[in-house]
């Protein structure tokens, strides 16, 4: 598989771990991540002698949601562009869910944003107890649209809402009483031991019959794709260069107040 500079793939039998690897920025999401994420699930899906992907974050963070300087950036796209990136965010949560891989996250550190999207899309999730979520993009201007049809498979409508309008952090024994992650440990040592554990006994089951329980459950939970599903990029795309995002995103960096 050819070589990224996002993130670090490893192969072990019929496991690939995929490392975010922007440790700088807390495996912030950008745009060349983005692409690389969404390049990696199609490959992968090519190759039969694989049956599931782990993904991680190196070092102190799973994922903080969107780089803020690459969101900032739209700013100055034309509105083609400006689209294109946001169809592309899209598309990412939608290869990794329909994949026919076992998709796993192992989490650790802050999952922000995106990050919990990441989370969503993931067939089984797995933290330990000090992990920091949020969802946290009203605080600057911006709406959770692409993840959201996601997080609502997990997350209960008032509890979603509830957490996006206060956009309060919650950590990993939250957001499995949310419904967001399987399990929260106490320790990195107790999670890997248990995540060894479950791989082992997932690989140990019928490859089709894994397959097809997956493209099954999901189907039977999916929710119809209404108009408003098909117009989430067009949504992002117009709230995340609106004057209030814009706002939202200088405060943020300027480490000040935003003035609404």
């Amino acid at each position: 598989m050819k070589e990224f500079s996002t993130i670090v793939t490893e192969f072990n039998g019929q496991v690939a771990t995929l490392w975010l690897a922007r440790p700088d920025v807390h495996n912030a999401l950008d745009d060349i991540m983005i692409r690389e994420l969404c390049a990696f699930f199609k490959k992968i899906e090519e190759d039969s002698q694989i049956r599931l992907v782990v993904i991680r974050g190196q070092g102190k963070s799973f994922c903080s949601g969107a780089d803020l300087n690459w969101m900032k950036r739209a700013f100055g796209l034309i509105a083609e562009d400006n689209l294109r990136e946001c169809k592309e965010l899209s598309e990412l949560f939608k290869v990794i869910y329909n994949s026919s891989k076992v998709v796993i996250s192992v989490v650790h550190g802050n999952v922000f944003g995106g990050g919990n999207g990441i989370v969503a899309v993931s067939d089984l999730a797995y933290c330990i107890d000090s992990a920091k979520f949020s969802l946290s993009e009203a605080r600057i201007g911006m709406a959770a649209a692409s993840i959201a049809p996601y997080m609502l498979k997990k997350v209960h409508a008032a509890d979603l809402k509830a957490l996006i309008f206060s956009a309060m952090n919650f950590n990993g024994k939250d957001a499995v009483k949310y419904g967001l992650l399987n399990k929260s440990f106490p320790s990195q040592e107790f999670m890997e031991l248990y995540v060894n554990s479950h791989i082992s006994e997932i690989l140990a089951n019928g490859k089709f019959a894994l397959i097809e329980s997956k493209r099954l459950i999901n189907g039977l939970t999916d929710q119809s794709m209404t108009e408003e599903m098909l117009q989430i990029p067009e949504l992002l795309a117009r709230i995340r260069v609106s004057p209030e995002a814009q706002e939202g995103f200088s405060a943020f960096l300027e480490k000040r107040k935003p003035r609404w």
